[in-house]
């Protein structure tokens, strides 16, 4: 072994190597961080076979150090490939991996198991130097040339078209990232092919070990400058294909362009449908009209999930695609699963507006439906509106001596009486404890009293089972108010309410139906 001057660029560029499989030993957890520890490693052992391959004086240890590095040198394009693909997020089952490795490997058996000469090589000899330096002249064969050098060079173009795409659609923000990649990836590949073409400085001798320090030295001051291998780029294929909500993407025509899998699954829509217009698919999903004023608002959407059969609601979302110059191009349809914050919101919902027990508009609603309906009276002035209170006779007596879950179900058994005799419109509400009120909008004192007559007698009616062998039957004191003509400073809900609870006490104690039969101008009459 023999010391040559050249030596120290190469000795220099595995120090900067083995430094760099250090400061990233740490990353290893990441995919692209073992990616880079494995590209790293390959031109590690490059590097410091070539340099004992310089230093060796014999042929039988230089063939041996080459054979080395051709571990390194088969491995180092698909380490690229992997690294870039592991930095832009594009991740590939490990069969592709093993799949690409069976050209390298067949590289490596014909070098080390098959006797020269062989397809990879013929008759490799020493050619002259200088007085410290020998040169190999290896004397390659077809596989060298029309397989190994093809395929290493397919891959590294690879990897560069992946970067130079990538360059054109990730945010700024990683543009300085991807660039520091393509000089790092073109420097080594550049000098190997003026190697392979016989166009080295020194002829027969190849630099690309060197150079490789240099894209060492340039991928570690990314390393530090912009955070490379901890703040990567994500492909837009990898965004997209994962996402949870559905995306597709329109043209100008409502015409089907890209769709992903969370899609397919919600809509049915499939690749063979690209190209395809979306209402042919999926009628009534877009409008047709195209424009500003379809793109403004979210909205809900029913879809029957093919799998299930479950009905599923969907947050609908459409936005514009935009060219540089602001024209449309085309749109793109979202869609978020809201089926869990649908029920939830139905519930709250639900909660807010009706009564826990009896199903019927709870008392802060029911006021609140009710002044809608008196304010109508203002514009219409000529027509009526009555309002009824009504409270169960006795109730007390009867929470008292079978207690509350039956007075719970005698609540729950009159409400349902009384819905079931009037109208889809009329407002009912629990005003409190066993107090219900009825709004009935354009309904005069005749109409008010015959659906109290119903209410009256359908209570009646009703046979609730308290225990076993004891059946309980209710009546029900009703007193009512009927309104019209009333300025809008007279017509208050709390006013009608109080006088038509002074009727309903009334007939308590008198028996029958009370009412008042007129409020007109602040005037009541009997």
């Amino acid at each position: 072994m023999l010391f040559a001057f050249e030596m120290w660029v190469f000795i220099l560029s595995a120090a900067i190597i083995t430094v760099l499989m250090g400061i990233t030993w740490h990353r290893r957890d990441f995919s692209s961080g073992r990616a880079f520890l494995f590209l790293m490693f390959c031109a590690f052992l490059w590097t410091v076979t070539f340099t004992l391959e310089i230093g060796a004086q014999s042929l039988q240890l230089k063939l041996l150090m080459v054979k080395f590095q051709f571990i390194a040198i088969a491995f180092l394009p698909l380490a690229w490939l992997y690294l870039i693909f592991s930095y832009i997020g594009y991740v590939r089952p490990w069969k592709d991996w093993f799949f690409l490795s069976v050209i390298p490997a067949i590289t490596n058996m014909i070098i080390w198991f098959v006797p020269q000469p062989n397809w990879f090589w013929k008759e490799p000899r020493i050619m002259s130097g200088s007085a410290s330096l020998t040169i190999m002249d290896y004397d390659y064969g077809f596989w060298f040339y029309y397989v190994h050098v093809p395929y290493s060079y397919i891959l590294m173009f690879i990897a560069l078209i992946t970067l130079v795409r990538t360059l054109f659609k990730v945010h700024a923000i990683y543009r300085h990232q991807i660039i520091i990649m393509i000089i790092a990836v073109l420097l080594p590949t550049i000098t190997d092919i003026l190697y392979v073409f016989g166009y080295s400085p020194i002829r027969h001798f190849n630099f690309t070990t060197a150079v490789f320090s240099i894209s060492c030295l340039i991928i570690a001051w990314a390393l530090f400058r912009y955070s490379f291998l901890d703040l990567l780029p994500m492909a837009r294929d990898v965004v997209i294909e994962n996402m949870e909500d559905g995306v597709i993407v329109l043209d100008v025509k409502n015409r089907i362009v890209d769709v992903n899998p969370s899609a397919i699954m919600i809509t049915g829509i499939s690749l063979q449908d690209i190209g395809r217009p979306v209402s042919e698919i999926f009628p009534g999903l877009v409008d047709n009209r195209f424009g500003e004023s379809c793109y403004k608002n979210k909205n809900q959407i029913e879809i029957k999930m093919r799998n299930t059969n479950e009905i599923r609601v969907f947050d609908l979302r459409l936005s514009l695609i935009r060219d540089h110059i602001g024209r449309v191009q085309g749109s793109v349809v979202t869609l978020r699963d809201y089926t869990e914050r649908a029920k939830l919101f139905n519930q709250i919902r639900e909660q807010a507006i009706y009564d826990d027990l009896t199903g019927i508009y709870n008392r802060r609603h029911f006021f609140e439906l009710g002044q809608k309906g008196l304010n109508l009276i203002k514009k219409r002035p000529d027509n009526f509106i009555s309002v009824m209170m009504l409270d169960i006779d006795k109730y007390k007596a009867i929470n008292d001596r079978y207690g509350h879950a039956v007075g719970d179900q005698v609540l729950i058994a009159f409400a349902k009486q009384c819905k079931n005799s009037i109208r889809t419109n009329d407002i009912f509400g629990r005003l409190g404890g066993d107090e219900f009120a009825i709004i009935l909008p354009d309904t005069a004192r005749e109409d008010a009293l015959i659906v109290a007559g119903r209410i009256k007698k359908s209570v009646e009616d009703m046979c609730i089972a308290a225990t076993r062998y004891d059946h309980i039957s209710i009546t029900v004191s009703l007193g009512i108010v009927t309104a019209q003509s009333l300025d809008a400073s007279e017509l208050q809900l709390e006013q009608l309410l109080s006088l038509a609870d002074e009727a309903m006490y009334a007939s308590k104690k008198q028996g029958g139906i009370r009412s008042i039969y007129l409020i007109e101008k602040g005037r009541g009459f009997c």
